[in-house]
């Protein structure tokens, strides 16, 4: 754990207040069912107040992941626990998709700064300038 992080898995609970996230850094909200009923998410907080939070998916190719919907409040002006938290996150969702034997984990993103973040802990960019299409079924 990182110095006076803590990292938990997200409850239905918390779904208001990650709306809220999304909401003022102008991404779509997520649908919960999306979401899985926020199961396979995780939130990292610092004292009482929670910072990020992002989710993991695994699919029926075992060596392949996505870790998605990756978000942070505004309201932490701190940037250095803002920065180790978002990094703590993305390195345990990592850690979480290597014990369950994935290989590679995909993730989109447009967020420039949280692309940095990424990068710090190994990622790779792939495309430029492509779009997310989703299609509910």
């Amino acid at each position: 754990m990182e110095l006076g992080l803590e990292i938990r898995n997200t409850k239905i609970t918390d779904y208001e207040e990650l709306k809220s996230w999304w909401k003022w850094h102008r991404f779509p909200i997520p649908s919960i069912d999306l979401l899985d009923n926020l199961k396979y998410g995780l939130i990292v907080s610092f004292g009482d107040e929670n910072i990020c939070a992002g989710f993991i998916y695994f699919t029926n190719a075992k060596a392949y992941g996505m870790m998605e919907f990756i978000v942070s409040t505004h309201k932490v002006k701190n940037k250095e626990i803002r920065k180790n938290a978002i990094e703590f996150l993305i390195n345990t969702i990592k850690e979480i998709a290597k014990s369950k034997g994935v290989k590679y984990i995909y993730s989109s993103l447009r967020n420039e700064n949280l692309l940095k973040h990424y990068e710090i802990c190994g990622f790779i960019s792939g495309s430029k300038n492509t779009t997310e299409v989703v299609c509910k079924l």
